[in-house]
């Protein structure tokens, strides 16, 4: 059944943070548990610890990157709070997943999170709330979660742990303009891919369109700390983080996911590199380009691939994989490994056009660069 869903509210402004016991008090939340990591603790912990001050709350700081299911499980069992009827998770996508993960977990003790799915509802018993502190994954709009099980990365995802609340506060992000580049990137191909998506509708190709739009037109300054540029990127990170939540993303991902964990190369720049072939390929669907077309007149350009690959050029996002300093020899011996580990990507599904064994070799070897 077609559903398009999204936070119930959205609070956002710079420096929002400091008025987080406001928002609380007007959600009537009383006992509150924070989930962050330690590195966001050591930044703002003592401001979080400021705004929360009259609510019964409890910080638990120890997640890490890619989060087990083992991790998540054995905090269930350390949370010593009773009556909890808020969540707030706060950082990064791995951050978030953690407090979804943990919302299932206390409101229901005995499911496995190996079987979380879209299709069973999860009545989550208590609040949940969405603090991004990076402007790129939308992990704070997404009913995803990805855990790590030994050896294995899960993907789930269920539309009752898109979160209740979304606050967006940009003073809280990065300041290093590697993460600022790497994580806009990330939300401008989430914003292209959602367009191109085969499940995408007139509601997320509008949200994905004005992000595109901000993303180009302000990533640049957002990298040298421009406060307002900075301001519009974290809301289009949103937008394109609801645009894609609800549609899709497709071949872009299925590549980068393959790249980035076989050269251990970022997610954003991953993704970011592979943009430009993709959308040549995907321009062979009549459809899918026009929707290209309408995107190059927004951005008052003939040619959106030379576009992107010069807003690449300005703020130094490869589009060529010899630009990752990634010998060439070492290159082509691993392409058959990320053709097979793109095969197997559930974003393929989402694409427009129909991928192929050869078509994908076609894309890596092209992506290499002469």
């Amino acid at each position: 059944m077609p559903v398009f869903t999204l936070p119930r509210r959205i609070y956002y402004q710079r420096d929002i943070i400091d008025n987080l016991g406001d928002i609380l008090r007007n959600e009537k939340s009383k006992n509150v548990l924070i989930i962050t990591d330690r590195n966001i603790m050591s930044i703002h912990g003592k401001r979080l610890e400021s705004s929360l001050m009259n609510f019964n709350f409890k910080f638990f700081d120890d997640v890490k990157p890619e989060p087990s299911i083992e991790s998540i499980e054995k905090a269930v069992d350390e949370i010593n709070m009773l009556d909890i009827d808020t969540i707030i998770g706060i950082g990064g996508g791995s951050v978030l997943d953690f407090a979804k993960s943990v919302a299932i977990k206390l409101s229901h003790p005995d499911k496995d999170l190996r079987d979380v799915n879209p299709f069973e509802p999860i009545d989550l018993k208590l609040k949940l709330i969405a603090i991004p502190t990076t402007s790129g994954t939308g992990s704070d709009v997404s009913f995803g979660i990805v855990l790590t099980d030994v050896d294995r990365k899960l993907a789930l995802g269920n539309y009752e742990l898109v979160p209740y609340i979304s606050i967006l506060d940009s003073s809280l992000t990065p300041t290093n303009p590697e993460i600022i580049r790497s994580t806009g990137i990330d939300a401008f191909v989430h914003a292209f891919e959602a367009l191109s998506a085969n499940t995408s509708t007139i509601f997320t190709d509008a949200l994905a369109e004005k992000a595109i739009e901000i993303i180009y037109k302000n990533l640049g300054k957002a990298m040298r700390n421009d406060e307002d540029a900075k301001d519009l990127i974290h809301l289009s990170a949103t937008m394109a983080g609801i645009a894609f939540s609800n549609s899709g993303t497709a071949l872009a991902h299925a590549l980068g996911h393959s790249f980035g964990a076989t050269f251990h190369v970022v997610h954003g720049t991953s993704v970011g590199l592979f943009l430009p072939y993709v959308i040549e390929f995907n321009s062979s669907d009549e459809y899918t380009r026009s929707k290209y077309e309408k995107v190059a007149r927004i951005l008052d350009t003939g040619d959106i691939i030379d576009k992107i690959k010069e807003f690449y050029d300005s703020i130094g996002q490869p589009y060529r994989v010899k630009d990752l300093n990634i010998p060439k020899n070492e290159y082509i011996k691993m392409i058959d490994e990320l053709i097979s580990k793109s095969l197997q990507d559930s974003e393929l599904a989402f694409n427009p056009v129909v991928v192929g064994e050869e078509d994908l070799r076609n894309i890596y070897l092209r992506a290499y660069g002469d």
